[in-house]
């Protein structure tokens, strides 16, 4: 017979081996995999949690991250500009909270290859952001006065991506005809198919003068290098059910337009500082393949001296 040798009662379960906890060294490696993964895998807010074995937390804080930016799309296509302010201040207000918690978090059991899972976590989030780029939402910075004063130096807004339904009286980014790698901003004046013409600062659309009703409001305008102010006039202009402001510099003449037929798969576009801005008049129509999307709303604005304008933040492009 084989002898049995009793059970030693000081001895380590083997359940609890096979769970024992990572060493020191192997938690700091995961540790910082975490917060590295936290900190640059946008908007996914709780990466460092999977990296720390913290399931559950992870799904939560990467539930509120993901659900936050897709409030952020929906709000710049719908439009609605107060909601975008929210969304974009909640996901800041995810993402400082997210590295914090994720730094004092008790890890459970790290997961293996903490920095491969990292790395791949931080390239899905990069490529999701810029497919949403490329196909729904993009921001940009107005650096001129040439679409004064729908849109003001220091200007940050929001477009919704695609030129499949571009209208007359829609403020888009396009590409430059001349200098594809130059982005500009302008309103659409005419689509394919119409004749415009522009004779003494008046836009007439296949023989019929768009209405401009004057405003009674102060006006005057500095250009983008302390320029002396110029005395201006400010107009409502309507064009195809669309109204919006314009503006006029009075010591210069408007630049004229002979009638010239729109060809299909192309828009004449002005900008809305007329007296102001290099555009269609110059330079031509731009092929619709050219455009990047429609602006929709401003989400924050500064001024020359650093100032915020917040009656802009959250603001409506008309």
């Amino acid at each position: 017979m084989t002898a049995h040798e009793p059970p030693n009662p000081y001895a380590t379960p083997s359940a609890a081996l096979e769970h024992e906890p990572a060493s020191p060294g192997t938690r700091k490696h995961s540790r910082l995999a975490a917060l590295a993964s936290a900190f640059l895998a946008y908007p996914v807010a709780g990466a460092g949690f999977y990296i720390l074995g913290l399931r559950r937390r992870f799904v939560a804080w990467t539930a509120a991250g993901v659900l936050t930016w897709a409030l952020l799309l929906v709000s710049v296509w719908v439009p609605a500009p107060r909601l975008c302010v929210f969304a974009l201040a909640a996901l800041v207000g995810l993402w400082l909270p997210s590295l914090v918690a994720t730094g004092v978090a008790k890890p459970a059991t790290p997961v293996k290859h903490a920095w491969l899972i990292a790395a791949l976590m931080v390239v899905a989030a990069r490529g999701a952001n810029t497919a949403v780029k490329r196909w729904l939402v993009e921001g940009f910075n107005i650096p001129s006065g040439a679409m004064t004063p729908a849109l003001l130096v220091g200007d940050h807004i929001m477009i919704k991506k695609g030129h499949g339904d571009v209208r007359r009286g829609d403020v888009i980014v396009f590409k430059l005809p001349q200098d594809t790698s130059t982005d500009y901003v302008k309103r659409v004046v005419a689509v394919g198919g119409d004749t415009i013409e522009v004779r003494d600062g008046v836009v007439s659309i296949n023989g019929s003068a768009l209405d401009q009703r004057p405003l009674d409001e102060p006006c005057t305008y500095r250009g983008e290098r302390d320029a002396d102010a110029e005395p201006c006039k400010l107009l409502r202009e309507t064009n195809a059910g669309r109204t919006y402001t314009i503006m006029h510099t009075l010591d210069r003449a408007a630049l004229d337009t002979p009638p010239v037929k729109i060809p299909p798969g192309a828009v004449f576009v002005m900008g809305d500082n007329r007296d102001n801005s290099y555009d269609s008049r110059r330079w031509g129509t731009v092929a619709v393949d050219l455009i990047k999307g429609t602006a929709t709303l401003t989400w924050w604005s500064r001024d020359a001296k650093g100032g915020v304008r917040w009656s802009r933040v959250g603001h409506l492009i008309e």
